[in-house]
């Protein structure tokens, strides 16, 4: 009998297996049930482990196995050992998830090897809070009912909540929005607080506040994902803190968004003879103030390429290429002096990020989630398409939320179909099966037939057999030359999509050193109150011991009757009665 290799028998790919055995089970090095290769790695009860090889045993008649080797390489466990069944087969969703990191304050999420467990799949990878991520499989825990995802682009898992207290840490695209905001606290409104997190608890409460009329730019509005009513919540652009937009009780204030105009203006800087300096928010607050290598002298031209009109009247600029303010008027005093204007008409009093069209990354993320092969990107029509395993071709205007699906339909023949306004959940689901407005799942994918009589009409010339072995043989050469293709592929959109990967953790680390700089900005302020505070403490207690000296020295003057103290009372009483 021909002898097999081992992967014409195994399984691979992502598969997630549950602990069901009392106690708990300890990883092997090798595929043998046996305790003399354990490696010291412990699953426990109803711990769920993240598998990339299920390969059986080769032992004829055997009550060991399957064994499911972990994908972080660590080494291997069993479904069975000696026929009593130690795991489970869980089943496993694939799709495309985008999903902002939402651990804040507590410093993001790091990457795990398995759904569950503490164990990191390397300590270097630790998302950011709020930063972007996108999620290529996911899979529900039967005990806890909280669902795993794992990142795409890598053999790592994120929870989308605590266990411990149900805090979220993962939290869905679509209850973020990111861009350039203004928000001006309302007329009428109390001081606003500013928060470490999108919270309004105490604890995460910061010693900085903004009044009725003074504005602030955030660059994430963030939904609440619990229902208490508060937000939604407001991630200030210069890394301060967070702010709400309203809360459930109105007595507590609210914020109103200021559109923001795109354009090009020009100010000369006035305000003789010191000039103005940026602020980091469109207030003019000292606390504001960025630094000294920011300010504008009298006479200096100023680009500027943002522009919101406050209630009061003062108009504040962004400074092109900054992430600083200035404005036009302080009370009756001109700041700046506007001397040319070119507003975008398309651009005006429209957020970067609420135009609601697709990124090219997120549609390709999604073809590749669903083995779509991208057959054409055209930037000038903005339109890329993808063709199914069934040759039916999806065209995607990712500007205008279109979908064009072109099909051979069974009563029809060749159709066009034309979606507009998709929603993301929609442009997934035709995405899986073109057809899915028929609702009758004409989707097929190609059988392997046999032919026994050893034709294969139009594969050769006339004449010419081949038989059924030879036909399986040569079948089994053409897949693995397209496997070779598609991991080629993969390979090229994998690097594609880290290198995106990788300009938002750059991002989001910087967002993170913002906030970081403001932390050491809040401890300085402290220190500087605290030190204030005790040195009025000690003037306070000089003082008064001072005063008990100088009570007790006249005390003992009167009562002495010696020359010296004497004459001093005498003197001092005369100096008293000649007083007016």
């Amino acid at each position: 009998m021909q002898n097999f290799t081992d992967t014409q028998w195994e399984q691979r790919g992502c598969f997630v297996y549950q602990l069901i055995a009392e106690g708990s089970v300890e990883v092997r090095s090798s595929l043998y049930v046996g305790d003399d290769n354990r490696t010291g790695i412990v699953f426990k009860k109803n711990d769920l482990m993240s598998v990339d090889l299920i390969r059986p045993s080769r032992v004829p008649g055997s009550k060991n196995g399957p064994f499911l080797r972990l994908s972080d390489n660590s080494g291997w466990v069993f479904e069975k050992k000696y026929g009593e069944i130690v795991a489970k087969q869980l089943p496993v969703d694939k799709g495309l998830w985008p999903f902002y990191v939402d651990n804040v304050p507590g410093g993001g999420a790091s990457l795990r090897c398995h759904p569950t467990g503490s164990r990191k799949a390397d300590n270097a990878t630790v998302y950011q809070p709020m930063q972007l991520i996108y999620c290529d499989r996911r899979v529900v825990s039967p005990v806890t009912n909280i669902a795993s995802y794992r990142v795409q682009g890598t053999n790592g898992w994120i929870m989308e909540k605590r266990t411990d207290n149900g805090n979220c840490i993962l939290i869905p695209e679509n209850k973020v929005k990111v861009g350039l905001f203004a928000f001006e606290v309302a007329r009428g409104s109390p001081n606003i607080f500013v928060y470490n997190a999108p919270s309004v608890s105490a604890t995460t409460k910061l010693p900085v506040s903004f009044t009725a009329g003074e504005i602030v730019v955030c660059d994430i509005i963030r939904q609440t994902p619990y229902k208490h009513g508060n937000g939604p919540f407001l991630r200030l652009y210069d890394g301060w803190g967070w702010m709400y937009e309203q809360m459930s009780d109105p007595a507590d204030g609210r914020m109103i968004e200021l559109p923001i105009e795109h354009g090009n203006w020009s100010l000369e800087a006035m305000n003789s003879p010191v000039g103005i300096a940026m602020r980091r928010h469109p207030a003019d607050r000292s606390d504001c103030y960025k630094d000294h290598s920011t300010e504008f002298k009298p006479g200096v031209i100023v680009h500027c390429d943002r522009r919101i009109k406050s209630a009061s009247g003062v108009t504040f600029y962004r400074v092109a290429g900054k992430d600083g303010w200035v404005f036009d008027l302080r009370g009756n005093n001109r700041m700046m002096k506007l001397i040319s204007s070119k507003r975008c008409v398309k651009g005006g009093q429209v957020n970067d990020s609420r135009n609601g069209s697709w990124s090219i990354d997120f549609i390709r993320g999604l073809a590749l989630a669903l083995d779509l092969e991208e057959i054409e990107y055209n930037q000038t029509s903005r339109v890329i398409s993808f063709e199914t395993e069934n040759n039916e071709r999806i065209n995607i205007y990712y500007t205008t939320r279109t979908v064009g699906t072109a099909l051979k339909h069974p009563s029809q023949g060749a159709t066009q179909l034309f979606r507009r306004n998709v929603s993301d959940e929609l442009l997934k689901e035709i995405m899986q099966n073109p057809r899915v407005h028929t609702g009758k799942g004409y989707k097929k994918r190609p059988r392997i037939e046999c032919y026994p009589f050893g034709r294969r009409t139009g594969d050769f010339e006339e004449g010419e057999y081949i038989d059924e072995e030879e036909d399986y043989r040569n079948r089994l050469l053409e897949y693995d030359r397209e496997k070779d293709e598609i991991a080629a592929k993969e390979g090229r959109v994998l690097q594609a999509l880290k290198a995106i990967d990788d300009k938002r953790a750059n991002e989001a680390a910087n967002m993170k050193a913002k906030i970081d700089q403001r932390a050491e900005e809040f401890k300085k302020i402290q220190r500087e109150k605290e030190e204030a505070k005790m040195r009025e403490r000690r003037q306070k207690e000089e003082a008064e011991l001072r005063r008990r000296r100088e009570i007790a020295e006249a005390e003992h003057r009167a009562r002495c009757t010696c020359n010296v103290c004497y004459r001093v009372f005498v003197n001092e009483h005369a100096k008293k009665s000649t007083l007016p």
